[in-house]
């Protein structure tokens, strides 16, 4: 595994993010959640600190797919390193472009954890090459930047990566 991937937590740190998964994500009314939310609309639930009101009773109060979901980290990563801190909230002119990030980084960090995931793995050699090959490109040494992002979202990448991933049926 590479120096800089080892650096990049995978785990979610509410504490450290401006709740991208609360505002910048859509979610329809059902089983999974109580109500139709858009993407870019605040929850109804988040409370001025970014943090969830309901938190301690999400099942109680019907919000199933909040307590399934996992950011891998990517929530932390973009308020804290893409935007320096910034909120959206604060900064309403940046927060299309931050939810934009968000999302995008919330995919290279699922296929992060999805790859660390594969090496588990009886993997031949270019399977394996595949898998470093895959980890360096989601992690280039140039930060990135809400821009590469967003670009990097339509590059075909993520596309070849769940092709590979479907090609490993056979080794689950």
């Amino acid at each position: 595994m590479q120096n800089h991937l080892a650096k990049i937590s995978l785990e979610p740190d509410c504490k450290n993010c401006a709740a991208y998964c609360c505002v910048a994500l859509a979610f329809d009314k059902s089983a999974m959640f109580a109500y139709d939310k858009q993407a870019t609309e605040p929850c109804k639930h988040l409370d001025d600190q970014h943090a969830c009101a309901i938190h301690d009773s999400l099942d109680d109060q019907g919000f199933r797919g909040c307590i399934r979901y996992n950011c891998f980290g990517a929530g932390q990563r973009v308020t804290n390193q893409i935007f320096d801190g910034r909120s959206w909230r604060d900064h309403p002119d940046e927060s299309q472009e931050m939810f934009d990030a968000y999302r995008a980084m919330h995919k290279v960090h699922e296929f992060l954890a999805m790859l660390m995931e594969v090496r588990k793995l009886k993997l031949n050699a270019a399977q394996f090459a595949q898998v470093e090959a895959f980890e360096t490109e989601l992690t280039p040494l140039e930060k990135w930047t809400s821009a590469t992002l967003i670009a990097y979202e339509t590059c075909g990448t993520f596309e070849e990566i769940g092709s590979f991933f479907k090609g490993l049926g056979d080794r689950v």
